[in-house]
């Protein structure tokens, strides 16, 4: 009976000791609970935000490196193109340079070609055509048959592009004296109208550079003689005489 009774006062002491026991432990659990609720847990929380910022920024880096990578090559392929380009404009300018040259060389021809036209020019201008002909180095025309007065004369040759002869030299005027018919007489463009016994030509307004008057000529006989001609009773030397007479006339061609 005893025994009984110690055995059955044992189970309710472990009864209530595990009682004891499992209330203890579990106020000990939700003070685990609490402790990893308000401080693990934040922790816990505050390592995965960590966690992911750190993600991003490798992530980040590997953009920025791709990116690095991507820039390098670019640079790599504009310097390149950067290379060609300045070798292309070199040989732009290369070829500019050639093609200036060229034009300038082409300019000089054509300048030289444009001196020889107008040289040509200006020398086909100093060879008349008919009536005119070439006596020594220059162009005369000598009327055969139709006389006029000096004034008619000094016409006739302004319309054929010329002058009344004016002679520079005694070459000139043998060369014209050798063309001349015997027993007629020539109107030149010598004459003393704006101021007597001072003899002018026609065609310069000034005082002759030749002159062959046979003295006692120019006489002004009758006092109207203010033409001058090559007379022929004199060797066709110089008189003069009325610019009235009518008589042939020799033109100078006028360049």
């Amino acid at each position: 009976m005893n025994t009984l009774f110690v055995c059955l006062l044992a189970s309710v002491l472990v009864v209530y000791g595990c009682e004891d026991n499992l209330q203890e432990s579990k106020q000990q659990d939700t003070n685990c609970v609490n402790y990893c609720s308000n401080i693990i847990y934040p922790v816990l929380n505050v390592t995965k935000t960590l966690q992911n910022q750190v993600n991003d920024f490798n992530h980040q880096n590997k953009c920025l490196s791709q990116f690095e990578n991507t820039n390098k090559l670019m640079e790599e392929k504009f310097a390149s193109q950067d290379k060609k380009i300045e070798q292309k404009l070199r040989d732009l300018n290369t070829t500019s340079e050639q093609i200036m040259h060229q034009i300038k060389l082409q300019g000089k021809q054509v300048e030289q070609q444009l001196e020889h036209l107008q040289k040509a020019e200006e020398v086909k201008k100093q060879i008349p055509g008919p009536p005119y002909q070439q006596i020594g180095s220059k162009y005369y025309y000598i009327e055969e048959s139709e006389e006029v007065n000096w004034f008619g004369a000094v016409n006739k040759c302004l319309i054929i592009g010329g002058n009344l002869v004016s002679f520079e030299n005694q070459d000139e005027f043998n060369a014209i004296k050798g063309k001349l018919q015997a027993g007629k007489d020539y109107w030149i463009d010598l004459n003393d109208l704006a101021e007597k016994k001072k003899f002018i030509s026609v065609a310069t307004g000034k005082k002759p550079t030749y002159s062959n008057f046979k003295s006692p000529e120019p006489n002004n006989n009758g006092g109207d003689e203010h033409c001058v001609e090559l007379y022929s009773e004199l060797g066709h030397l110089m008189n003069d005489t009325p610019c009235s007479m009518k008589q042939l006339f020799i033109c100078k061609f006028r360049n």
